[in-house]
C-alpha cells in the first residue's frame, strides 16, 4: 500500500470517528433534555409528612341494595401519623333511603377522618337540593344552600355547620345561623335566627302586584327552620313571624308544605311549644284587622296565590275602621279566595258564631249570633276590592241592634230579630241594606221606662240604614205582638224605628186586660203610647165594672171608621160612623171619645142614642093589686153633643136636643139625663143596666105627649112617678081638646089627666081626662 493511500484512509477513519462521536453526543444531549423536561413536568416530591397521595376517591353508604349517599373527591392525600386525609374538589351526592332525591353538597377541600368517617369542610360549601326526577329532566335545583365550616358524618349521614347560612328557593330566599342536614331523612334544619324573604306571586298578566312592584316582600322570621325533603315541609319554630307592609302573622310555629316543584302548597300556623296562638294582623282600606285562632291554615294555588284560608279553635277576629269596630268569635272558619287576586270569594264561620259591631260616632251597635254563617263576595278582578254581596246563616240566628242612649253612658233602645234563617243583602258599596228572616221569626224591642214589645211571625224583612242599624221591619204571616198587658195579631206588621211605630194590617186585632179591638189597620206608637185604628174598627170592653162606661151588665161594643187612643192618657176617640152599644143602650155619633181615668164619654156630631127608662109603678101595679108590672120604656135621644159622666150617672146633651119615648117627647137647647142602675124606681142597686130616672132641660123646653104640648124655660121629667114639671118664663100646657093652661109652674102626670098649676093665686089641681096608654 502506498503511503499516500494509507494517509487517505487515516483521514477518512478520523472523520468517521468524529461523526460517530458527534452523533453519540447529540443522542446523549437529547436524552438529557428529555430527562430534564420529564423532571420538570413531574409532580413535586411529597412533603416529608405525606404518606400517600391518590388522584381520586369515591365511597358510598349502602343500605341493602339502596345507595344512601356517595362521596367523591378528585384527590386524596394521607398524612403520616395522622388519622385524617385531605380531600379536594369534594362532591357528596345524597339519594336518601328511597332514592327519590339527588341532593348535592360541593366544596373545594375537606378533611376526612379515617376512624370516625367524618368529613370536615372549612371552606365555602354549596348544597343543591332537588329530586331525582328533576335531575333526570334537567331541571334547576329546587333549593340551593351556601355556607362554610360544614362537618359531614359518614356513619349517620349528618351534615352540620355553625356558620351563617344563605339559601334560595323558588320565589324566595333566606338566611340563618347554623344548619343540620340529615341525609337519610332528607331534612335540613336551620338552627337559629332564621330570616326568609318570599316574593309575591305575579298577577294574571304576568306583572307583579302593585305592592311587590314597590319592592314589598313577605318577610318571615323564626328561631329555627326544619325543611323536610321527603315530606316537602318547612317547619318554622317560634316565636315565628311572617310580615308584609300591610300584614303580619305571628305564631308559636309555622309549617309550610311544598309541592313537587318546591313551591308553597299549604301553610299551617299553630301555638306550638311556646304557646303563642297564631294571630294575623292586617292594615287595609277598611282599617286594621286582627284574626287569631288555635290554628291558621292557608292553601296556595300552584301559581303562588292564596286559594283558601282556614282557622280553627277559639277563632277571634276584629276590624277597626274609622268609625266602626267589628269583633267576631267562632269555633272555626274558612275563606275561599278568588283566583290570582287573593281576594275573599266566600266566608264560612261555624260553631258559636258571634259578630258584633260598634259605631264610635253614633254609639250604636249590632250583634249577630248563629251556629254557622256563609258570606259571598264580589270580585275576582285585579285592582278591584272584594265586597260582600250576601250573608246567610246555615242555622237559626239572631240579630240585635243597640241604639245610643239619650244620656251619656246610658244604653238606648234594643231590638232583637231571631229566625230559623237570616240572610243579609249588601248594596253596591258593600254596605248591608236588607235582612231577610225566614221561619219562626221573633222580634223584641226594649227601651228604658217602657214595656218590652215582642212579636212572632212566619217571615220578616228588615231594611238597614247606612250606619248598620235598622230603619223598617216587615213581618208576614200569623203575626202576633205583645207589649205589656196588650197583645195583637194580624197577617202583616210594619215597624218603623224613627217613628217608633208598629202597624198591623190584615185582620188586625189588639187586646189588653179588658178590651179587644178589630180593624183593617192598627198602628202603635211606642214612644207616645198612641194607638190608631183604621177601617171597620170594632172595640169590645169586657170589664163591665171599672170600664169607662158601664151602661149595662154586658160587654160594651164600639164600632167606627177610625180610632185614635193613648194608652198612657187612657183616652180613645172613635170617628166616622161611631156606634156604641151595651145591653139596651145604644149611642151613635160622628165621634165618640172615652176617658178611662175620669170615666167620661163624649159624643159629638149628629148624636143618636137609645137608653132604657126605669120601670114605673102604675096604679094597676100598686102594692096588693092584681095588675101586671109594665117593663121599662126605651128613650131615643138626638143632639149635637153628649157628655156622659159615669161617676155622676149623668148625660149632658146640647144643640137641638130631643129625647122621646114611644108616647112622649122632650126638646130643649140643653138637657141632662140622670141614670140609676136596674130595678124598680127608687131602688139603685148598684148593678144591672143604667136606666133614665130623671131628665132636666133648659133653654126653651118643649114637652109633647100625643096632642098635649107643654112649653117652659125649664123642664124636668121624673120617671119614678111619670111626671113633667115646666117652669121659668111662662109655662104653658096646650091641649087640642081642653084648651090652654098656664102658670108659674106646671106639673102634669103622664099616667092620668092630673095637672098641678102653681100660680100667684096659689096652687090648684086640675083633672081633665085619663090619658090612654
Amino acid at each position: 500500500m502506498k503511503r499516500s493511500e494509507a494517509a487517505k484512509y487515516a483521514r477518512w477513519s478520523a472523520a468517521v470517528a468524529l461523526a460517530l462521536a458527534g452523533v453519540t453526543g447529540v443522542v446523549y444531549l437529547e436524552r438529557g433534555w428529555v430527562a430534564h423536561r420529564e423532571r420538570k413536568a413531574a409532580p413535586a416530591p411529597a412533603p416529608h409528612d405525606v404518606e400517600r397521595q391518590s388522584s381520586g376517591l369515591t365511597f358510598s353508604k349502602v343500605d341493602g341494595n339502596r345507595t344512601i349517599f356517595t362521596v367523591q373527591a378528585s384527590k386524596s392525600v394521607d398524612f403520616k401519623g395522622k388519622e385524617a386525609s385531605l380531600l379536594e374538589d369534594v362532591r357528596i351526592t345524597i339519594f336518601g333511603k328511597t332514592g327519590e332525591r339527588h341532593d348535592v353538597l360541593h366544596t373545594q377541600s375537606c378533611q376526612y377522618g379515617k376512624e370516625n368517617g367524618s368529613i370536615t369542610c372549612s371552606g365555602d360549601v354549596r348544597m343543591e337540593l332537588q329530586s331525582a326526577a328533576d335531575v333526570e329532566r334537567g331541571a334547576a335545583p329546587g333549593m340551593t344552600v351556601e355556607t362554610r365550616g360544614v362537618t359531614f358524618e359518614r356513619a349517620s349521614g349528618l351534615a352540620r355547620t355553625e356558620q351563617p347560612v344563605k339559601f334560595v328557593f323558588p320565589n324566595g330566599k333566606g338566611e340563618a345561623v347554623g344548619a343540620d342536614y340529615r341525609s337519610e331523612e332528607g331534612t335540613l334544619r336551620l338552627l337559629r335566627d332564621v330570616r326568609l324573604a318570599l316574593a309575591q306571586p305575579t298577577g294574571s298578566n304576568g306583572k307583579k302586584k302593585a305592592a311587590n312592584a314597590a319592592g314589598e316582600e313577605v318577610r318571615v322570621s323564626g328561631s329555627s327552620l326544619e325543611i323536610g325533603r321527603n315530606t316537602r315541609t318547612m317547619n318554622l319554630q317560634g316565636p315565628a313571624e311572617a310580615e308584609t307592609g300591610t300584614q303580619k302573622l305571628t305564631a308559636g310555629e309555622i309549617s309550610l308544605v311544598l309541592d313537587a316543584g318546591f313551591h308553597a302548597e299549604r301553610l299551617v300556623a299553630r301555638a306550638g311549644g311556646s304557646g303563642k296562638r297564631p294571630e294575623l294582623a292586617s292594615l287595609g282600606g277598611r282599617g286594621t284587622m286582627a284574626l287569631s285562632a288555635d290554628e291558621l291554615r292557608a292553601q296556595f294555588a300552584p301559581e303562588g296565590w292564596v286559594a283558601r284560608v282556614e282557622a280553627s279553635g277559639a277563632v277571634q277576629g276584629s276590624l277597626q275602621g274609622a268609625l266602626e269596630k267589628d269583633e267576631m268569635t267562632a269555633d272555626s272558619g274558612g275563606v275561599e279566595m278568588w283566583a290570582r287576586v287573593s281576594q275573599p270569594k266566600t266566608l264560612d264561620l261555624n260553631g258559636n258564631v258571634h259578630l258584633q259591631t260598634q259605631n264610635s260616632k253614633t254609639g250604636e251597635g249590632r250583634t249577630l249570633q248563629t251556629s254557622a254563617l256563609h258570606v259571598d263576595f264580589s270580585g275576582g278582578k285585579e285592582g278591584e276590592a272584594s265586597r260582600p254581596v250576601k250573608a246567610e246563616t246555615r242555622g237559626a240566628g239572631s240579630m240585635e241592634w243597640t241604639e245610643a242612649g239619650t244620656q251619656p253612658g246610658g244604653t238606648g233602645a234594643q231590638t232583637r230579630l231571631a229566625a230559623d234563617k237570616l240572610a243579609v243583602d249588601f248594596g253596591a258599596l258593600g254596605k248591608a241594606r236588607q235582612l231577610v228572616a225566614t221561619g219562626n221569626v221573633q222580634t223584641e224591642r226594649t227601651a228604658a221606662g217602657r214595656a218590652a214589645q215582642t212579636a212572632t211571625a212566619q217571615s220578616g224583612v228588615a231594611q238597614l240604614a247606612a250606619g248598620g242599624g235598622w230603619s223598617q221591619m216587615d213581618l208576614q204571616g200569623a203575626v202576633k205582638l205583645r207589649e205589656g198587658e196588650r197583645s195583637a195579631q194580624a197577617e202583616h206588621a210594619v215597624f218603623l224605628r224613627a217613628a217608633q211605630s208598629a202597624a198591623l194590617t190584615g185582620q188586625a186585632v189588639v187586646r189588653d186586660a179588658s178590651t179587644e179591638t178589630h180593624a183593617a189597620r192598627i198602628t202603635f206608637l211606642q214612644g207616645t203610647g198612641d194607638i190608631r185604628a183604621e177601617g171597620s174598627v170594632r172595640s169590645t170592653d169586657f170589664a163591665q165594672r171599672g170600664s169607662t162606661v158601664h151602661l149595662a151588665a154586658a160587654p160594651a161594643n164600639i164600632s167606627s171608621d177610625g180610632m185614635q187612643a193613648n194608652s198612657k192618657a187612657g183616652r180613645a176617640v172613635y170617628t166616622g160612623h161611631a156606634r156604641l152599644w151595651q145591653g139596651d143602650s145604644v149611642l151613635e155619633a160622628e165621634s165618640i171619645e172615652l176617658h178611662r181615668d175620669s170615666r167620661v164619654l163624649t159624643a159629638s156630631g149628629n148624636v143618636r142614642a137609645v137608653f132604657p127608662q126605669v120601670m114605673v109603678e102604675t096604679a094597676a101595679q100598686a102594692p096588693g093589686s092584681q095588675g101586671t108590672r109594665k117593663g121599662p120604656m126605651l128613650w131615643h135621644v138626638s143632639a149635637g153633643t153628649l157628655n156622659y159622666q159615669e161617676v155622676e150617672n149623668r148625660a149632658h146633651l146640647e144643640r137641638n136636643v130631643v129625647v122621646q119615648s114611644a108616647e112622649q117627647r122632650m126638646r130643649g137647647a140643653a138637657l141632662d139625663l140622670y141614670f140609676m142602675r136596674g130595678g124598680v124606681s127608687g131602688q139603685n142597686t148598684g148593678g144591672g143596666a143604667q136606666q133614665i130616672s130623671r131628665a132636666t132641660g133648659t133653654g126653651g123646653v118643649v114637652v109633647e105627649q100625643g096632642e098635649r104640648r107643654g112649653t117652659g124655660e125649664r123642664g124636668e121629667y121624673t120617671a119614678a112617678d111619670g111626671k113633667f114639671v115646666l117652669s121659668g118664663g111662662n109655662p104653658t100646657l096646650y091641649d087640642a081638646s081642653n084648651g090652654t093652661t098656664t102658670g108659674r109652674q106646671l106639673t102634669f102626670f103622664l099616667a092620668d089627666d092630673t095637672i098641678i098649676v102653681d100660680s100667684e093665686n096659689g096652687s090648684r089641681t086640675l083633672t081633665r081626662h085619663k090619658v090612654e096608654k
